[in-house]
């Protein structure tokens, strides 16, 4: 089972290609494949989803550098306490060509965690859309149970 982190990512928004209403997606999939040789999960799941922190003007066509910062393995809601004390690796993103390229940054790190952690994890309205989807989930499991053992 993966570990929840949280990886925070400095990068010129014009440097992400496609459609700029979809450049967190496509950062999150880029950080994924490159860094952790796996997909980016941004579907809501009951069970597990990945999930990006938009910054504002990410859309822009100016060169703005912003941060966005992208929780992996998110499974149940985490306090503040717990959330400043999973891993926060940070990274300096830029591309050359269609390669993308992220530099480790961890002098910045502290820094980073002390200013990712007013957003909560997860999500706040995607942790309450997951948590209604638990609860029609378990509903229909026990519907289902309840009308197979009538039968």
């Amino acid at each position: 089972m993966a570990h929840p982190m949280r990886i925070v990512i400095y990068v010129c928004v014009a440097d992400i290609p496609g459609n700029p209403q979809r450049r967190h997606i496509t950062l999150g999939d880029a950080v994924c494949r490159d860094l952790l040789n796996r997909r980016f999960h941004a579907t809501l799941h009951p069970a597990v989803y990945d999930h990006v922190h938009v910054p504002a003007d990410f859309d822009s066509a100016l060169p703005l550098k912003r941060w966005f910062i992208i929780d992996l393995n998110v499974r149940e809601t985490l306090s503040y306490s717990d959330v400043t004390r999973i891993p926060h690796p940070v990274y300096l993103a830029s591309r050359r060509g269609d390669e993308w390229m992220f530099i480790r940054r961890d002098k910045w790190t502290e820094k980073a965690k002390t200013r990712a952690a007013s957003f909560p994890w997860g999500g706040h309205l995607e942790q309450k859309l997951v948590s209604e989807m638990r609860k029609e989930s378990g509903l229909l499991q026990n519907s289902n149970h309840e009308t197979a053992s009538a039968s």
